[in-house]
């Protein structure tokens, strides 16, 4: 504020005059300011029905959470045969299926070692090799390296072999080494390549005799083992001294024993009698080990001796084999996830005439809960609406005006579209099929637009038919009837439609096959089978075996033969005969970079293989494919899925091996989850009317602020120019009355002389 001159001169009230005079020029400020008042009124009417809307997206959303309608359950008819854990993408199904046999791990063990710390394992340097497939690992050894540091090198290569040291407790070369497989089935088979210590992973040992410690000191004899191990498995025989007598003098009573091969489990005492010991003749068990007792004197009865046999064969690798469908299936573990999509089979025994059922079920979330959110959510933009459309001028007694959406075009444009989605029908969905929310429960008031929820109707269409539900209310996709292929997911991103899958080449298997069903061979028959597992590498020629048959041998006996040459060859291939009797061999795995050559030493005719002396080879093929007549990506080898760009992007399903050409359609729809959300968003979001309102009145905000602004600049100059021009006149007068004070004091002065 300028320099109060407060009328001093002139007599004037200049600060009233200066104050009226800014009173009208505030007027142009305070309409401004009323308009821009009313403008912030109504954003806020914009934003409070914006942040209604991203409530009611954020409800309507969640209706698209997969585990709402895909909550998988499984179950199997015997869990000690089979049990299952599926994932969201299994299909609900009833599977049936028989194990035949188990996959086991490849273990063997060397014959018993003195100790375990202090005796080397080898009698000079050398090398000890091994592989399980195609790579090899080395350990080296030599005469100081014991036995637990040698089984610590072996797991030291990081190979898939597993060492451990094992004390079996036998009195004599009780430690023995162990490898085991870390792969199950046939493809975890364990090859020793070079072994340069003195362990025999090959042959069994039949360890020397001992005595138990509580036998009669009065025999000094001895006894010694012998025999060929005719058994399998490690065990511990066991001879016991039925009655007492004097080996080498059988004048004092012949002595008889009985033995046990199980470790003293059972006994063989030949019927009661025993069988008499000498010093020539030795005792033979049954399972081929001998014991031999030389001088001494006598024995007492209950006296026992033992002879330890050391197999190296703990368990044999073998594949797992089922039957599904009448069709025998193969497979390399116990733990199956290939066989059904999203299943995985975990195998516990085999029973060959037990069939077991495993059974998917796509169980219903708490879709209740979700819709009772969606419900009020929706009722509270649909009341906000409804609140500002019902002003009457006649009942605001206190004369509050209209609510600020009043009238408002957008405001209505939201409750008109929002009401068409809950009293139309989802787009794409027939009127054979559940299509509109009032059909499941969802009602509307005609007069408010409020909407209920009828949790019986509700409860009655998730019993009918719950894919029914889940099409009209979510994200949704399917495989349609008839379809050769598993619907999986879809995207955002996919567009509504029907979408034709056409396979121009499946995911297969290299496979040769013979010109006939297989017979029983006249003659020797010599094959020579290539196997490429990197078949797409030209410089890879394979690997190349041959496998010799016989005269006489039957088909299933060829098929056999041909299996053990290829899995000692650690290739993944395997010999079969189809429903014809046809012979083939193919890979186990599938793709471009498998490939399989084979030729026979015999011209295809009666009484051989059929697979004839001109080579025949095959190579896998990969998947490849469209959906909607667009070029598919291909994912994890067996699924399709629309590319970027297409209407299809992002639709995603599993086609079978081996399946090609035209396999049927998939379906796209987006129920109330995916539709409603779109078209919120084409009202609040982006260019949305609201959105656009909001900023439009926003930018006319920032206007009047502006023009505010300037005009309280403008009133502090006209205020300062005011008081500028009252001092200048207070100045003046003050000046005026002073120079009339002097001239009539000179004037006065003059009369009086």
């Amino acid at each position: 504020m300028g320099i109060s001159v407060g009328g001093l001169a002139s007599g004037i009230d200049t600060e009233s005059v200066i104050s009226q005079l800014m009173n009208v020029e505030k007027r142009s400020i305070l309409f401004l300011q009323r308009k821009q008042a009313v403008a912030q009124i109504k954003q806020q009417g914009y934003d409070d029905l914006n942040g209604r809307l991203e409530s009611l997206r954020t409800a309507v959303t969640s209706l698209n959470d997969t585990s709402l309608f895909r909550q998988v359950s499984t179950s199997s008819s015997d869990t000690g045969i089979v049990t299952a854990v599926a994932t969201k993408d299994a299909a609900a199904a009833t599977h049936t299926l028989t194990v035949l046999q188990i996959a086991t791990k490849h273990q063997i063990a060397a014959q018993g070692f003195v100790d375990d710390g202090s005796t080397g394992v080898a009698a000079a340097a050398g090398n000890f090799k091994f592989k399980i497939g195609g790579v090899e690992k080395t350990v080296a050894v030599n005469n100081t390296t014991t036995l637990r540091q040698f089984a610590d090198a072996i797991n030291a290569t990081g190979g898939d072999v597993k060492a451990e040291v094992v004390n079996d407790g036998s009195s004599t070369n009780p430690y023995r080494l162990v490898l085991t497989s870390k792969k199950e089935g046939s493809a975890g088979q364990i090859n020793i390549t070079q072994n340069d210590t003195s362990f025999d992973f090959t042959n069994s040992h039949i360890e020397a005799a001992t005595k138990d410690v509580a036998n009669n000191a009065a025999y000094a004899g001895t006894v010694t083992s012998g025999g060929s191990y005719t058994g399998t498995g490690s065990t511990t025989n066991v001879i016991e001294v039925m009655n007492a007598g004097d080996p080498a003098n059988p004048a004092g009573g012949i002595p008889t024993v009985r033995y046990s091969a199980d470790g003293g489990v059972t006994w063989n005492d030949n019927g009661g009698a025993g069988y008499a010991i000498d010093n020539v003749n030795p005792v033979v068990m049954s399972n081929g080990v001998q014991a031999t007792f030389t001088g001494g004197s006598n024995l007492t009865a209950g006296d026992r001796f033992r002879i330890d046999v050391a197999d190296p064969l703990i368990a044999k690798p073998q594949d797992a084999v089922l039957k599904v469908n009448g069709i025998n299936i193969t497979k390399s573990s116990n733990t199956i996830s290939d066989l059904y999509t999203g299943v995985t089979l975990q195998l516990h025994s085999a029973e060959a005439g037990q069939s077991v059922t495993v059974n998917v079920a796509q169980n219903v979330g708490d879709v209740e809960s979700k819709l009772t959110n969606l419900v009020g959510a929706y009722n509270t933009v649909v009341g906000f609406l409804n609140q500002q459309f019902a002003y009457n001028p006649a009942d605001d007694k206190a004369g509050n005006g209209p609510p600020a959406l009043n009238g408002d075009s957008a405001a209505r444009q939201v409750q008109t579209r929002l009401k068409s989605f809950f009293t139309g029908r989802i787009q794409g969905l027939t009127g054979k099929e559940l299509s509109a929310v009032s059909e499941i429960g969802i009602e509307s008031d005609q007069k408010t637009g409020v909407v209920s929820l009828n949790s019986s109707k509700l409860a009655a269409a998730l019993a009918d038919d719950p894919h029914a539900v889940e099409r009209l209310l979510t994200r949704f996709g399917e495989s349609m009837d008839g379809a050769k292929f598993q619907y999986l997911r879809r995207s955002a991103k996919s567009k509504p439609g029907e979408y034709a899958v056409n396979v121009s080449s499946p995911r297969s298997r290299a496979d040769v096959a013979g010109l006939a069903a297989a017979e029983v061979l006249a003659n020797d028959e010599n094959l020579t089978v290539t196997f490429s597992a990197d078949a797409l590498n030209a410089g890879n020629p394979g690997t190349t075996i041959n496998i010799a048959l016989l005269a006489g041998d039957s088909a299933s006996a060829q098929v056999s033969k041909m299996n053990a040459a290829l899995s000692t060859n650690s290739l993944r291939a395997e010999a079969f005969l189809d429903a014809s009797g046809v012979m083939h061999v193919r890979s186990k795995d599938f793709g471009t970079k498998y490939a399989v050559k084979v030729v026979s030493d015999q011209a295809d005719g009666p009484g051989t293989t059929r697979l004839g002396n001109v080579l025949q080879s095959a190579a896998g093929t990969n998947l490849a494919g469209t959906i909607g007549g667009k070029f598919a990506r291909v994912l994890d080898e067996t699924h399709l899925k629309g590319d970027t760009g297409f209407d299809s992007q992002d639709v995603e399903i599993i086609v079978p091996n081996d399946t090609f050409g035209n396999l049927g359609k998939v379906r796209v729809i987006d129920g109330l989850g995916e539709s409603l959300p779109d078209v919120i968003d084409s009202l609040s979001a982006g260019t949305g009317i609201l959105k656009s309102r909001s900023e439009g009145i926003q930018s006319t905000i920032d206007d009047f602020t502006k023009q505010i602004d300037r005009a309280n600049t403008r009133m502090g100059s006209v205020e300062d120019r005011l008081r500028k021009q009252f001092t200048n006149l207070e100045v003046t007068m003050g000046q005026l009355q002073a120079l009339g004070s002097y001239v009539s004091a000179q004037l006065g002065g003059g009369s009086s002389k």
